[in-house]
């Protein structure tokens, strides 16, 4: 392993890289052989990954990240995972069959360190009766585990990726979602090494019978960040909002009716002693838009008078998919009640939506015992037609001076949106990202 010069020069870098590649493309068995050390393609990115692994990088972007950092004179540990670091993004790619059903690739997101493909698979008839749904049986629910283990594994090994400087990545299973089956797909978080560039056009997934789909680049759309504002409303209206938009989540949750009329009615109850404590007004028309909701999701009632944002979640039940959109941000929010957020992606993908985003110090807050934890923020979002959108954690990494994590957002996006406004909220400030959708 060579030793990362002091100075280190990224051109001088790649040059090295370019006089590897035509080494190896003159037949000198000592390039090749470096070459086929981490690829078995010769192409310039190959040349590049095997110039980043002797330097002691994983990847050609962390080599790239590292020699920013020493330009930028930033300490060590600041660069490659850092909450400054850029990340990027692929998406936009059509189904594709494998034996074990339809494979529904989502985003790809990359950063110097790491990347992560999300994507779903629809099981075919053939192998969904292997995925038992959830019930009081321990040993059924731990076999449909496994099935969804074995499921998923199989459909991911028979995918290849490849890009175009012809690089083959290597592909692997990291999470899979335990609830995903309920909605007929089981949901897929797959490391992709190496790390692909930001500079490639494009990333093509293959499967054996042929069939095949291409990740593009992801656009960078307009955005405008707000400055911090307060948290509009008194804290008993927004406590009953959110009780509300967490009823109308559960219809999403696949919730039983046992477990929905519980929860309204706990809402209602809560309604009804802020209403006392309080006084007439104290929580405006929610105690009474919390008894028509009530009705809606228990079906003892229409969704008539309900807020037009409310209305919008359930009525998206039964809306189709649009275009696939995938977007890389790079948006840094102010500082809000100590926590600064980065926005890196947007996503798309069947029936949800994904945001990619850093927070520094972290996302939680934990009890004194550390048995409880919070999220320091509540996110929600509103496209230009009024429709509302519920967000839910789906996934954390933590690190020493910041989080990476993914919300997931329901319903799917309206295809007929062309913008969309994200808000943060903390405890008493929050702060808006507006979005043009292409």
């Amino acid at each position: 392993m060579s030793d990362l010069p002091g100075r280190p020069n990224i051109d001088q870098l790649r040059r090295q890289a370019r006089e590897l590649l035509r080494a190896a493309a003159d037949g000198e068995p000592a390039a090749l052989a470096r070459i086929r050390a981490v690829s078995e393609r010769e192409s310039l990115s190959a040349a590049q990954l095997a110039v980043a692994r002797e330097y002691g990088f994983a990847s050609w972007p962390a080599l790239h990240a590292e020699v920013e950092r020493r330009r930028a004179g930033r300490p060590a540990g600041e660069g490659g995972t850092g909450p400054g670091e850029t990340r990027w993004s692929f998406g936009g790619a059509s189904p594709i069959e494998t034996a074990a059903g339809m494979l529904y690739p989502g985003g790809l997101v990359a950063g110097p360190d790491r990347a992560l493909l999300d994507a779903s698979l629809l099981p075919s008839g053939q192998t969904s009766h292997r995925l038992a749904g959830p019930g009081a049986d321990r040993s059924a629910r731990a076999a449909g585990s496994n099935a969804m283990v074995v499921l998923a594994e199989a459909a991911i090994s028979a995918v290849t990726l490849t890009d175009d400087q012809g690089t083959t990545y290597a592909l692997q299973v990291r999470e899979i979602s335990p609830s995903a089956v309920h909605h007929g797909r089981v949901s897929l978080r797959v490391g992709v090494d190496p790390v692909p560039g930001r500079e490639l056009g494009w990333l093509e997934l293959r499967g054996q019978d042929g069939s095949a789909a291409r990740l593009a680049p992801s656009a960078h759309p307009d955005t405008r960040v707000s400055r911090p504002a307060p948290v509009p409303g008194s804290p008993a209206v927004r406590e009953l909002s959110g009780r509300a938009l967490g009823l109308i989540g559960l219809r999403f949750a696949g919730a039983g009716q046992d477990a929905v009329e519980g929860e309204c009615s706990a809402a209602l109850a809560r309604a009804a002693e802020i209403q006392q404590s309080g006084g007439p007004g104290a929580a405006g028309d929610l105690p009474g838009q919390l008894a028509r909701l009530y009705a809606v999701l228990t079906g003892h009632g229409p969704a008539d008078g309900l807020p037009r944002g409310w209305f919008s979640i359930i009525d998206a039940a039964d809306r189709t998919d649009g275009a696939s959109q995938h977007l890389d941000l790079s948006v840094t929010f102010p500082q809000v009640d100590d926590t600064v957020v980065r926005i890196d992606s947007l996503v798309s993908e069947p029936e949800t939506w994904r945001v990619y985003l850093r927070a520094e110090p972290g996302w939680w807050i934990y009890s004194t015992d550390r048995q409880r934890k919070w999220h320091v923020m509540s996110v929600t979002a509103e496209d230009d037609l009024g429709g509302m959108y519920l967000s839910e954690f789906d996934g954390s990494r933590g690190h020493r001076d910041h989080e990476e994590l993914t919300l997931r957002f329901l319903p799917r996006l309206n295809p007929l949106a062309r913008a969309l406004t994200l808000t943060f909220s903390g405890a008493g400030e929050q702060v808006t990202l507006e979005l043009q959708l292409p």
